[in-house]
């Protein structure tokens, strides 16, 4: 096998990034006749076909770039099966996760940019390699119908997440102004053709027969059929759904709400565009918003310049919230290295696993501050102070407190805890038109990851109405 030149492959995935970010941001609206949005008022369905042909340009850019990746990364594995190159398949693996990120845009901004919508359209982590899936029928299919310009087929295996179904298809109708979502499941082999014209014709001797050929694997298989055919069904329903509370497709004894929520959104991208232009010129970069969560910017070009970073952050939250004595004075104790050690950071691309990321594409910072994040050279770091947040809550308006031992503890008896916030075995809850609900992780992940001001998740869930069961 020939050596891998990592650094050519780097670049390639910078400049990717790039374009599509040019794509999906910049490359309409620098059209002079889209430029304004009378002027895109007066040519609405050009418009949508230039929007439509840049999320097609976007598509070639990324699939290329994620099965090369994937067709590296096997071939680093095979020809290393003994003593496996770990780093590099990590390394190759990180590239090809960034690229699925961005890949994640497209369905994000063809849902109306609707985090309820994308919920639905992604189930959870994904599993297996492309070369596993159906992609050469997909592909075949979106290639056909990206011909027309009215029109765009997104194949939703290329996502960093599991889909529904395989592909997203959004047409535009110029008769009567609208925009039209098909999801498409596709089936494609003998078995699959045979089991479909088994279920549509819907007969016991058609059944039987199909039976008696595949045996248990046909079985197997149209149960699994079945199964994904449901959950594919009932989360399609929630796609554009009206306020109210229905069946989780994932988990049917459980509710899900979804709430109307008028509530503007304020993220502080400005603060983390600020932090990371003083790393460049090495001065202090750590800030606070809202008084309960610290933001620390690290420049990772050299190992000493890394750890100081790192000592920066814990040292201001030490100063902020475990002993602002020392401020004003006061001794440090003996003991700070240790205590230091005890502050934990989470790091930004640890959000990469967030179902609920927000676009990394369209963040509003500069474009090399974007690359310098995605490709590792800076690291953002936080630390969310859960003491301050209720406190924060509190004086907003909306009642939160500390759940206490004995709920915490009928919480994790009852199973409960999944996705919730866990702040050393509490749990924060909030008290608003006469219900109670737990804070759940989602929330913290607008914050830590989407860059969302904790003022404005709190303005969020105080403009919340609880809806009825549908």
């Amino acid at each position: 096998m020939s050596a891998i030149d990592y650094k050519a492959i780097e670049s390639r995935i910078r400049d990717d990034l790039l374009e599509c970010r040019r794509l999906f941001t910049r490359s309409v609206t620098d059209i002079p006749k889209y430029s304004t949005l009378d002027k895109i008022r007066k040519d609405y369905p050009g418009f949508l076909r230039e929007i439509f042909k840049a999320h097609k340009a976007v598509l070639t850019i990324l699939i290329d770039g994620i099965l090369h990746l994937e067709n590296l990364l096997t071939k680093t594995n095979v020809g290393n099966p003994a003593h496996a190159q770990k780093t590099e398949s990590e390394k190759l693996g990180y590239w090809k996760q960034l690229l699925e990120l961005s890949y994640n845009t497209l369905v994000w901004l063809n849902v109306g940019m609707d985090k309820c919508n994308v919920r639905r359209v992604f189930k959870g982590p994904k599993y297996g390699d492309l070369a596993q899936q159906n992609i050469e029928s997909v592909l075949a299919y979106v290639s056909e119908v990206n011909k027309d310009p009215n029109e765009i087929a997104i194949p939703l295996d290329f996502c960093s997440f599991s889909p529904i179904c395989d592909i997203l298809k959004v047409s535009y109708s110029e008769s009567d102004n609208t925009l039209r979502r098909l999801f498409i499941e596709a089936k494609s082999g003998k078995v699959n053709e045979e089991m479909l014209e088994t279920i549509s014709t819907g007969t016991m001797e058609v059944y039987f027969r199909f039976f008696d050929t595949y045996g248990e694997k046909g079985i197997k298989q149209m149960k699994r059929f079945f199964r994904q055919k449901m959950m594919f069904d009932k989360s399609q329903k929630l796609v554009n759904a009206k306020p109210g509370v229905y069946q989780n497709p994932v988990n049917p004894e459980e509710h899900l709400i979804i709430s109307a929520n008028e509530a503007d959104i304020h993220h502080f991208s400005d603060k983390v565009a600020e932090l990371l232009d003083k790393t460049d010129r090495r001065e202090f970069a750590v800030d606070q918003v809202d008084n309960c969560l610290v933001i620390g910017a690290i420049n990772t070009e050299a190992e000493n310049i890394l750890m100081l970073g790192e000592y920066d952050v814990r040292l201001y939250i030490f100063h902020s919230f475990i002993n602002p004595a020392t401020l004003k004075g006061a001794l440090y104790p003996l003991d700070l290295p240790q205590i230091l050690n005890t502050i934990k950071l989470t790091d930004w691309r640890e959000g990469f696993s967030s179902v609920v990321l927000e676009p990394v594409t369209l963040r509003q910072i500069p474009d090399q501050f974007l690359i310098d994040l995605l490709l590792g050279r800076k690291r953002l770091k936080f630390y969310f102070n859960p003491q301050e947040f209720v406190a924060l809550c509190n004086d907003r308006g909306l009642e939160a407190r500390f759940s206490t031992t004995k709920e915490a503890n009928r919480l994790r008896s009852s199973g409960s805890t999944k996705g919730l916030g866990n702040f050393d075995g509490q749990f924060i809850q909030l008290s608003f038109h006469g219900g109670t609900i737990t804070l759940g992780e989602g929330t913290l992940h607008e914050m830590l990851f989407n860059w969302v001001r904790p003022t404005s998740v709190i303005d969020q869930m105080k403009q919340i109405k609880f809806p009825h069961k549908q």
